[in-house]
């Protein structure tokens, strides 16, 4: 078996993007395999001597997110496995997208509501929603796009405002800063922030280049819930987690920072909702942000993402099986995306 691994060190690659340790595991095991740049003009040609193509594409990315999914099913269609395959990707960054595929299996997810025209979302703001209320763009991710509103004259402004000029998606400098100083526990958290800062320059400026996010409102049931929320993330026959403390005076706990790992939070009903729903949407690999109701005690899941912190989630020290039985072993979600497409 040979595995191509995209990097294209001519378009911003985020440093906890998967090309790297995905190299360093086929260095580890001996697996034959190229780096290979899927926007070279002749990428199907080069592809044709590889079995497997392997992609962490990012939301950040104007070039990737229009073509990336196109490369890699016309390279399935050749005969390759691909990462990510289109059942776990063709949603990826779309929260429409993605409600209407939670809601295809039944999955445990908030009520949601999506208007195409400021009439209808005028009707329901008016005579149906009860505050407060989420609003959410479609993209982005670290909560930056995430809206609490608290009345009427909030959401109807927030509704002619998407049916206008609409709102820019790139990350708001201002808001990751404070979030960032707040979340900081220690010196050490601070040092680390601070050495990411070329990464969000760079991704800032790569955002910048999407246009408005218009035509369109998309509203969440809030959660009420106990300050935290979860991501779960399944590949294969494994689950690990995060825990994630809502930030300080504000509602949201992604992009906060603030991590860690009690596994008294993950309860069984949670791990068994996780796994059906990979199996049932047919996922290589899922992250899924989980905020545990107070009203019933059951998760519910708010948003999901193929792609997610490996290095964060390596710090649970282990993963679940299917049968709940936790082990101490770390999960390493690129290597582990490795093994199951050799194994299958």
């Amino acid at each position: 078996m040979k595995i191509a691994i995209h990097h294209n060190y001519e378009i911003f690659t985020h440093s906890t993007t998967w090309d790297k340790p995905w190299e360093d595991f086929c260095k580890k095991n001996n697996i034959a395999y190229d780096i290979v740049n899927c926007f070279d003009a002749n990428i199907l040609e080069i592809l044709k001597g590889y079995d497997c193509l392997l992609w962490h594409f990012s939301n950040y990315s104007l070039q990737e997110m229009l073509f990336a999914r196109s490369i890699l099913n016309s390279a399935n269609y050749m005969g390759l496995k691909i990462f990510p395959d289109t059942n776990t990707s063709w949603h990826f960054d779309d929260k429409v997208a993605e409600m209407y595929f939670l809601q295809s299996v039944n999955a445990p997810i908030p009520k949601s509501w999506t208007f195409y025209t400021l009439k209808d979302s005028k009707e329901w703001i008016n005579n149906i929603c009860k505050y407060p209320i989420i609003a959410k763009l479609r993209c982005g991710s670290g909560s930056s796009n995430v809206r609490l509103l608290n009345n009427k004259i909030e959401a109807v402004n927030y509704a002619k405002k998407m049916f206008g000029n609409g709102f820019k998606t790139a990350p708001n400098v201002l808001f990751k800063t404070k979030s960032n100083i707040k979340s900081s526990k220690d010196w050490a958290t601070i040092v680390k922030r601070f050495k990411r800062i070329p990464d969000f320059i760079e991704t800032l400026k790569k955002a910048n280049k999407f246009s408005n996010e218009k035509g369109y409102a998309y509203f969440q049931e809030f959660i009420p819930n106990q300050g935290f929320d979860l991501k779960i993330a399944v590949v294969g026959d494994k689950l690990s987690f995060i825990a994630r403390d809502v930030r300080k005076g504000d509602f949201r706990a992604s992009g906060g920072g603030s991590l860690y790992f009690d596994k008294a939070l993950v309860t069984s009903d949670i791990i068994q909702s996780a796994f059906d729903i990979s199996d049932k949407l047919g996922f290589q690999c899922m992250g899924y942000d989980y905020v545990v109701d107070t009203r019933d005690n059951e998760g519910k899941i708010v948003e999901i993402s193929y792609g997610f912190s490996h290095t964060a989630l390596l710090q649970a020290g282990g993963y679940w099986d299917r049968n709940g039985i936790w082990y101490d072993e770390p999960l390493n979600a690129p290597e582990e995306i490795i093994r199951n497409m050799i194994k299958n």
